[in-house]
């Protein structure tokens, strides 16, 4: 089962179809959506804008953490994360299909996904 949490609160999911489909419907409201699955510690917090994406990947509780990443980037993006408005680096902001394809990889796999670049933080 994935759990997904918005701003909305959280919504339990038993396929990764269903998965997609909710953060579809999400994605227009330009929301933050935080995935995971109850058989494993490791999160993905998705911020959206638009076309545009931003991805933390938590692998454990004890802080080992990854920011997406995309040296092709040129676009300033601000998110709202936390209830926040957060503009990371340029470097950080991936398509919002990119996006996509790496919370199927994440649903799939259970582990960081190897679609995209990452930062270490």
């Amino acid at each position: 089962m994935f759990i997904v949490s918005t701003e909305k609160g959280d919504f339990n999911f038993y396929t990764i179809d269903d998965v997609l489909n909710f953060a579809y419907s999400a994605a227009h409201e330009n929301n933050e959506i935080w995935i995971r699955s109850e058989q494993a510690n490791q999160y993905m917090a998705v911020c959206i804008n638009g076309e545009y994406a931003a991805i933390n990947y938590f692998e454990n509780d004890t802080g080992d953490m990854w920011l997406s990443y995309n040296d092709e980037n040129r676009e300033k993006v601000t998110f709202i994360a936390a209830g926040e408005e957060w503009e990371p680096d340029v470097s950080a902001v991936i398509s919002l299909k990119n996006a996509f394809t790496c919370i199927m990889e994440f649903c799939t796999a259970l582990e960081k996904p190897y679609c995209i670049k990452w930062q270490n933080l």
